[in-house]
């Protein structure tokens, strides 16, 4: 009898679960929606006005800028598109963000985006890395009032016109760390390794990541900012080694995600208190 009560609560609870998830999903929906449908009432002018209003209120209100964002997305994801990368490229290039990195943990065919088809590879690129806007072109920034404003060490607008995207892939995390480290291990006995190892852990440290960064084929600063679009904070894999200090921020799928929404996180990084400790 009591094991009969105890599965019928256990699938009563369940039920519940499965009823909240539910209406949880719905309540994102309807709300992505009715914005979705406002910005398409508006001209494109219009909205990017007002994008530019709120991106200009946030650069106002930050102490401090990443200047690498990584966007992770998990493979269950379906609201992360080309379009809405775009808009985030253009985002990060209005805040005076130089590094982005996409770890797309998606399969083609089932909302994979290769970055490669949105942006265009220059003779200087080298691996993965790609620029953004395709086209060079003067910046939002530029078109602003020049009055001599300090934002976050960027004056009148004047950081580079474009961004450096990386694609990163599933074999850049672990199985490139255990690629270094094998070949640490087997060339143990050289002068190098054993001057390595008989100097502070730190310069250890730092020939692992020049190693990383060889192979990963772009040379780009540790991400400080990270945005996991799933329903939990999981990093998926993503690059362990160098994301150790990043800050992670989840933005739940199904939730509209617009310039607000990245206004938000880059303003709660901003407040944010690192302790590098001794």
């Amino acid at each position: 009898m009591i094991e009969v009560l105890c599965l019928l609560l256990g699938r009563i609870l369940l039920l519940l679960v499965g009823g909240y998830e539910l209406m949880w999903r719905l309540r994102e929906r309807l709300n992505a929606l009715v914005v979705r449908s406002y910005d398409l009432w508006r001209s494109r002018a219009a909205r990017e006005a007002h994008e530019r209003r709120v991106l200009a209120d946030c650069r106002s209100q930050l102490t401090k800028t990443p200047q690498h964002l990584v966007l992770v997305i998990s493979p269950v994801d379906a609201g992360v598109d080309a379009v809405l990368l775009s808009r985030i490229f253009d985002f990060a290039l209005d805040v005076g963000i130089k590094h982005v990195s996409l770890y797309d943990r998606r399969t083609k065919g089932r909302g994979y985006v290769d970055m490669a088809d949105l942006c265009r590879s220059t003779s200087a690129d080298t691996g993965s890395c790609l620029k953004w806007p395709p086209v060079a072109g003067p910046s939002k920034l530029e078109n602003q009032p020049k009055n001599g404003q300090k934002t976050n060490g960027y004056v009148n607008g004047s950081h580079s016109p474009q961004l450096q995207l990386h694609q990163i892939s599933a074999s850049d995390g672990h199985a490139l760390i255990a690629d270094v480290c094998r070949e640490l291990y087997e060339g143990r006995e050289t002068d190098l390794v054993q001057s390595l190892l008989k100097q502070k852990r730190e310069a250890l440290t730092e020939q692992i990541s020049d190693m990383l960064s060889k192979r990963l084929g772009f040379e780009a600063p540790e991400p400080e900012l990270g945005i996991v679009f799933a329903r939990q904070t999981c990093t998926y894999g993503l690059l362990p080694w160098h994301a150790r200090f990043t800050e992670f921020h989840t933005h739940p799928s199904g939730r509209l995600f617009d310039v607000e929404a990245f206004a938000s996180i880059l303003c709660k990084y901003s407040r944010c208190e690192q302790r590098w400790g001794t």
